[in-house]
């Protein structure tokens, strides 16, 4: 079974652990000041839990001893949400009014306008709403509006929401049948939503709006579905169809979903096809265009001449970036220079294309020019930087800058600015949205000086992610004592010692992951420091003879250092140990990484990284170079970055 240690049992008890050790950390305060605070948070959480057993009495009255705590609105406002179906306008109008600058209120008018749509309100709804970009609440208001026979520039608004290739809220459809029944051309809108559905890859939605055309044209989407669906199949149908628009605007599909497949067999299909119909010329670009950026994410051999036969003028970043990587991949130095310096300026400029014009330039003989732009990019505390210096054998540029010029005094900052006291005291009261809300909506009313106090003080309090993200909002990249803090150091070094891994790859790991959030959670389901996806943490769980673990137990910290740094390890030992490759799989798995390796022979890894197919796994891999790299100097090691990363055999 899981266990954890007694100091560490759970997130909130991490917190609230690090909320007694600052409380008692602050000379400044009295210790009568110190009770009175951990009173009022104990206060808090009694009145929440009094709220949630529907003790309203009990709730009322501890809401009367919490009269000057900062954070306690938050409890009014779980109060408005539990009644927000009984309540009268005036009641509402009145608690918007009294609580206007809080985050809270944003949320809480979005729930009452819920409640008035549910009551047919249509009224009242429209004298609520307050026209957010929110599209199931937009169009309740254009249920209101019809209600009620107001339909001056109605039609303008709907068409904006109508224009999108995605699948609208039900809430839409009343106003989407007035829309098209007030046109004198439905089918015309239709057609156009159709072919935005097509390009967004929504297929389905294509299919159901072509069911409000006529047959003839319902046999068309018919068609295009199926070129969808079957590329290939249908291009051998679509030869022989006649040259109309709509086949042209239909093959021009069924290309480009082939190609992302299989990019070949869409480059034999468009030569076979492209003289037959009488395509535009952007429609030729677009498919060209798709072939070879398709081959080269697919790393074929004709890549390199898809992209150089190209019209320069078609070429999208991505062609740029591609075919020099492609260039790169070759060695083809000459090639790579040129393409580089034909290169937009805003990517020419980039530290990434600087390094590799500078390692271009010297495997073409000028090398006082390579030196110059090494010596350049040397100065730089980042992946081309250290690259940089590694080439040139020089010490690294790791130099602590403070972001706040002065130590904060936190008493007199924080009464200036109520939303960063709210944003504590609910950082503290484990409400991390509420306090990220409020934190985020002081920082847009603080100058840089008060916005480098705040990284301070978020650094002070164990914040770490929201430390890291106030001091990007400012110039002092170089303050890495806020921007790369090493918490969780006991269970960082020992389950470093026991797995035999460099605690300095952990915390980049855990950096990039996170941002040292013990409760992160991303958009795909990863969980915690480590972000690890749910079914990786249960095999790792069942390898270590443990208990099959839930979400919460995946979020504890220590579990998660130890499912994650046990995962690690894993990748390590398949990968030989080569930082480079063990850091793609851990973002995109083993099976990705033995696709990406070189076909014939040795690679180095600086051109390894550079040719990953996915960007974020690029950009993830050489964060998390850096990232150690930083955290060595942080702990007294000066560990060159390129030991990490050594060449890349054709299999492991």
């Amino acid at each position: 079974m899981i266990t954890i240690s007694s100091g560490f049992r759970s997130t909130v008890s991490l917190r609230q652990l690090t909320a007694t050790l600052f409380l008692l950390s602050l000379a400044i305060i009295s210790p009568q000041t110190q009770a009175s605070i951990e009173q009022q948070r104990l206060l808090f959480h009694e009145a929440a839990l009094a709220l949630e057993r529907n003790q309203i009495s009990k709730f009322n009255r501890m809401l009367k001893r919490l009269d000057d705590y900062p954070a306690k609105p938050y409890l009014e406002y779980d109060a408005f949400n539990r009644s927000a179906s009984q309540a009268k306008p005036q009641q509402a109008e009145l608690f918007f009014r009294r609580f206007g600058d809080y985050p809270f209120v944003y949320h809480a008018r979005g729930k009452w306008l819920n409640v008035l749509a549910r009551r047919g309100d249509w009224e009242n709804y429209l004298e609520f709403f307050d026209g957010r970009e929110n599209t199931r609440l937009q169009c309740l208001a254009f249920q209101a509006r019809l209600k009620l026979d107001r339909l001056e520039g109605l039609d303008d608004e709907i068409a904006k929401i109508w224009l999108h290739g995605y699948s609208q809220p039900s809430q839409c459809d009343p106003a989407f049948e007035y829309f098209l029944s007030s046109h004198e051309a439905p089918e015309k809108l239709i057609w156009l939503r159709i072919e935005k559905a097509f390009k967004a890859r929504r297929p389905n939605l294509a299919r159901y709006l072509g069911k409000k055309l006529d047959p003839q044209s319902r046999a068309i989407v018919e068609t295009w579905y199926r070129a969808h669906s079957r590329p290939e199949r249908s291009l051998k149908q679509l030869a022989d169809s006649p040259d109309t628009e709509r086949n042209r605007d239909i093959i021009v599909h069924a290309i480009d979903r082939l190609a992302r497949k299989d990019s070949l067999k869409a480059l034999e299909y468009w030569n076979l096809i492209r003289d037959q119909f009488v395509f535009t010329q952007q429609q030729k670009d677009q498919s060209q265009l798709r072939i070879a950026l398709s081959a080269a994410y697919q790393h074929e051999p004709e890549a390199r001449a898809l992209l150089s036969n190209l019209d320069p003028a078609s070429m999208n970043d991505q062609a740029h970036l591609w075919l020099a990587r492609i260039q790169l991949r070759g060695r083809d130095w000459s090639g790579l220079k040129q393409t580089i310096n034909h290169m937009p300026a805003h990517l020419h400029q980039e530290n990434e294309w600087q390094y590799w014009l500078s390692r271009s330039l010297e495997a073409n003989g000028q090398l006082v020019d390579s030196l110059t732009l090494l010596e350049q990019l040397s100065h730089k505390s980042s992946y081309y930087g250290f690259l940089a210096a590694d080439k040139l054998n020089r010490d690294y540029r790791i130099e602590q800058e403070n972001a706040a010029s002065v130590e904060v005094d936190e008493d007199s900052f924080l009464a200036t600015n109520p939303h960063l006291l709210r944003a504590r005291e609910l950082y503290f009261l484990d409400r991390l949205v509420d306090a990220k809300r409020e934190w985020f909506q002081a920082l847009r009313y603080l100058d840089q000086d008060g916005i480098k106090q705040a990284a301070t003080l978020a650094s002070k309090w164990k914040w770490h992610d929201s430390a890291i993200r106030t001091v990007a909002k400012t110039p002092h990249r170089n303050d890495f004592s806020l921007r790369f803090p090493m918490p969780y150091k006991t269970q960082v070094l020992e389950f470093a010692q026991a797995r035999e891994l460099d605690p300095s790859l952990i915390y980049g790991v855990m950096r990039r992951e996170s941002l040292f959030d013990p409760l992160a959670r991303s958009s795909v389901g990863a969980l915690g420091l480590m972000q690890l996806m749910p079914s990786t943490a249960r095999l790792v769980a069942r390898s270590l003879g443990m208990k099959r673990p839930r979400k919460s137990d995946i979020l504890r910290v220590e579990n998660n250092i130890r499912f994650g740094t046990h995962y690690l390890k894993t990748v390590m030992n398949r990968f030989d140990n080569n930082v480079a490759l063990a850091a793609a799989a851990y973002n995109a798995g083993p099976s990705n990484v033995r696709r990406w390796l070189p076909k014939d022979s040795v690679m180095s890894a600086d051109l390894w990284v550079e040719t990953v197919p996915f960007g974020e796994t690029r950009n993830y891999v050489q964060a998390v170079l850096a990232y150690s790299t930083v955290f060595d100097r942080s702990r007294g090691k000066n560990t060159l970055m390129s030991s990490r990363m050594g060449d890349i055999k054709t299999e492991y």
